[in-house]
């Protein structure tokens, strides 16, 4: 009896370390690959950080520019980034504010109201290839979520950009991020 307990006490042991060791870093294996993402990215905007409220400045309620982000320790293996916006509304569904693919590896920076680093996907709040500002209906906070991949080739995409949704850039950086960041911000409109 004594026996089986120590046995127990020590696969929930090597259960736990294997867990903690899983918190720094995530595999994904494919058929023909296998991946690890790092954990290593650090994400940030121009006035806001994860958890924190949206400038108002990049919303429908003001100048409705595209953010600046910032990011850092991309693992060495990036060839390129990527980085996407939504939110969820009540209804569901989703309402997607960028898409944005083919950002160089040497970008660790976009400047607020960029137009001219990476390529474009469709939003889905006017259809066209750029961002669009939140204008989120009703009353509270909504939640809005920013996340940049760190990718070790650039996206499959075979259709024009102008047809890009975030599930198809989504679809094509499958098999090829090594590290993402997410970045989870609130605004509430007056």
């Amino acid at each position: 009896m004594l026996n089986n307990f120590v046995k127990l006490l020590a696969i929930i042991m090597i259960a736990g370390c294997q867990k903690t060791a899983s918190t720094t870093s995530t595999t994904t294996e494919t058929s023909t690959t296998t991946l690890t993402i790092a954990n290593q990215l650090k994400f940030t905007g121009n006035g806001f950080v994860n958890n924190g409220t949206y400038p108002k400045t990049f919303t429908c309620d003001s100048l409705g520019v595209s953010p600046g982000l910032q990011w850092s320790n991309a693992p060495s293996t990036t060839k390129s980034f990527a980085i996407t916006m939504y939110h969820i509304p009540p209804g569901g569904g989703n309402h997607q504010y960028i898409v944005l693919y083919n950002i160089p590896a040497t970008t660790l920076s976009i400047p607020d109201n960029s137009k001219s680093i990476g390529t474009f996907g469709i939003n889905t709040v006017d259809g066209k290839a750029t961002y669009t500002p939140p204008c989120s209906q009703g009353p509270g906070a909504k939640i809005y979520v920013l996340t940049l991949y760190a990718l070790n080739a650039a996206p499959t995409i075979t259709v024009p950009n102008t047809q890009v949704t975030m599930e198809i850039l989504r679809a094509g950086m499958s098999n090829k991020i090594v590290d993402s960041a997410v970045m989870s911000v609130t605004y509430t409109r007056p």
